[in-house]
């Protein structure tokens, strides 16, 4: 018997505004600890779509230049997490609390708590900053 694994479709999106980064925390993460914009793919959407939905649903920010970065699966809960870079366009941050517990700008020289380091989160926040040393 074969047996194929199911995943949720899930997009990450880290927003990036000169030296700093959006970064999100969200209720269920580890005290202190700040990662990207996330949020499941809904059925119709590609993965791009549900990247800006999420990004303006969750800080009411509008993107531009959003850029495939890497993809990873988690086990928790089960994710296909596709992970975008992109530059903050416009908007005032106005933080969902629904969805997210906070979210701010950082500056490359006062970051939070990060995700793990095998995740692809913080992968995309290392890239950030190797980008801007």
């Amino acid at each position: 018997r074969e047996f194929f694994p199911r995943f949720s479709p899930a997009v990450m999106v880290l927003i990036q505004r000169d030296q700093e980064i959006l970064l999100a925390r969200s209720k269920h993460f580890k005290k202190g600890m700040y990662g990207a914009i996330a949020g499941f793919i809904d059925i119709r959407e590609t993965a791009e779509m549900a990247a800006l939905r999420e990004v303006t649903e969750e800080t009411g920010l509008e993107i531009t230049n959003l850029e495939y970065f890497s993809s990873q699966t988690w086990p928790f809960p089960d994710c296909f997490m596709i992970a975008f870079k992109a530059d903050y366009l416009s908007g005032e941050l106005s933080v969902d609390y629904d969805e997210l517990e906070d979210a701010k700008w950082f500056n490359l020289n006062d970051l939070p708590d990060l995700p793990y380091s095998a995740s692809v989160a913080r992968k995309l926040i290392e890239s950030f900053i190797a980008k801007n040393k």
